[in-house]
């Protein structure tokens, strides 16, 4: 089920255990049906009526509360009161989140009438209850409400040339919010350590000292001492330099070079952009492939690009930023002893994407760059990448944009040109992240220009193909495709 909370059940006695597993079977027997009828056609489920929207929710909602009304008088109390607590707070956290949904799916601004907004304000006073923070459906709620407020928060123009602009605004909330020591630590902590999983550490040290010196928690110092201790060690063990700076953001290019002596000749390089929907994701992920092609005479840089959670800014940035690098590695190949004629450009997702804009968004550049220089590789390794930004699922970005052909300007579909550097293309047959039509349309269309365009397709599988259970074949089809690579 959608609600089941597996901890309050498992804390039910054992006079208990027929009168759970009777509840949990009638749960299983509807709410695999729910969850259907929300999540798989989510954007029609978020794109009806205000008043649709509330009627539909509150019978769904019913059906659960029915349900554990039967079995009541048979569970005991803490699971009783765990699982309302379950089925309120998840239906309230679709509510909650329906405006935004709705504007993502149709464009349209609607606002939630009186009540309803009555009704969402009134868990405000539960956000200092400590013993909610182990019911999953109650933090998911408390993130989406911090979620929208951030929103809220950004809008102010103290922010405006902050770094970690997401984080600094939800450690404001964090303090506006939860006046319980217990529970500000918690979601300080929460905050800190996914910040520092998903972003990295760059000019986080502030707020990390800050929550060091303040925490009351042992264990949630160690947590975030670890994480950041383990991300500097990290850092430290190869070379940063700045390529470029922008709006007052200097951005990194982390550098792995071969050993010169077993290396002596300049050497090919591999250029790596992380993923995260040019919203979050850090240049960690691809330290990995520092450790590993420099042991094959590669040199590896990995590129730090401006995002949405640290700079605020959208795609056009990123994609300005890649081009970037490029330029600043071709203009600094004889100091680094790279070979300008060996450039791949790879990455994951909107890495991806970033890789393919390297070499065909001609339109985008920084005004900074020396254009005489080519942002464009020598060949591509894209990843389950981004292919066209007009779908459905990236229509955030034609709405931000000043003007619809800035994204068309950026969306490798509608870049369609002769003389693409050699390509690979490895993506899921079953991504709806990125969808798999787009990528085998490039592909067919960019074979049809005459481009070297080497497609492969891992049935079956979805969109984070780069780790997981389809590694490993990712990881052989780039090994070989780089085994045979002549750049001619």
């Amino acid at each position: 089920m959608i609600l089941i909370t597996q901890v309050g059940l498992s804390q039910t006695k054992e006079t208990n255990a027929t009168a759970e597993e009777q509840y949990v079977e009638g749960l299983k027997a509807f709410s695999p049906s729910v969850s259907d009828f929300i999540y798989s056609d989510f954007s029609a489920f978020n794109s009806v009526s205000p008043e649709q929207f509330v009627s539909t929710l509150d019978s769904l909602e019913d059906k659960f509360e029915k349900h554990l009304a039967g079995y009541s008088d048979r569970l005991s109390p803490e699971v009783v009161k765990d699982e309302q607590v379950s089925i309120a707070y998840y239906f309230d956290r679709l509510l909650l989140e329906y405006p935004a949904h709705h504007y993502t799916y149709t464009g349209k601004q609607i606002h939630l009438s009186k009540d309803i907004q009555n009704r969402l304000a009134r868990h405000h006073t539960d956000f200092n209850d400590t013993s909610l923070l182990s019911n999953e459906d109650y933090r998911s709620y408390v993130q989406a409400f911090l979620e929208q407020q951030k929103r809220a928060e950004l809008e102010k123009s103290k922010y405006d040339s902050l770094d970690n602009r997401w984080l600094n605004a939800t450690w404001t909330l964090i303090d506006q919010w939860f006046e319980n020591p217990l529970v500000n630590e918690y979601w300080k902590q929460e905050y800190l350590a996914n910040h520092i999983r998903d972003i990295g550490i760059k000019n986080v040290e502030p707020i990390y000292q800050e929550f060091i010196r303040t925490s009351e928690s042992s264990d949630y110092q160690d947590k975030i001492a670890r994480l950041y201790n383990e991300h500097q060690k990290n850092r430290g063990s190869h070379r940063i330099e700045t390529y470029k700076t922008v709006d007052g953001y200097d951005l990194d290019i982390h550098l792995f070079m071969p050993d010169t002596t077993t290396f002596k000749a300049s050497a090919p390089t591999m250029v790596c952009f992380h993923g995260g929907s040019w919203t979050e994701g850090k240049p960690d992920y691809f330290f990995w492939a520092g450790d590993h092609y420099t042991q094959q005479g590669w040199a590896v840089a990995v590129v730090e690009y401006r995002i949405a959670a640290r700079h605020g800014t959208l795609p056009f940035a990123s994609v300005k930023d890649a081009r970037s690098a490029i330029r600043w590695l071709r203009e600094n190949a004889k100091r680094l002893n790279i070979d300008i004629s060996k450039i791949v450009a790879t990455g994951n997702s909107s890495g991806g994407h970033l890789s393919l804009a390297t070499a065909l968004a001609d339109d985008c550049n920084e005004t900074s760059d020396n254009v005489e220089i080519s942002p464009v590789p020598n060949a591509l390794i894209v990843i389950a990448g981004v292919y066209d930004l007009t779908v459905e699922n990236a229509q955030w970005i034609s709405r931000a944009a000043e003007d619809e052909q800035m994204v068309t300007d950026i969306s490798p579909n509608h870049l369609m040109k002769k003389e693409l550097p050699p390509t690979l293309i490895i993506h899921g047959s079953q991504d709806n992240n990125c969808p798999y039509p787009t990528a085998q349309y490039f592909a067919t269309e960019m074979k049809a220009l005459g481009n070297t365009i080497d497609f492969h397709a891992i049935e079956g599988a979805g969109h984070f193909i780069w780790f997981g259970e389809h590694s490993g074949e990712v990881g052989q089809i780039r090994q070989q495709y780089l085994e045979a690579l002549t750049f001619d």
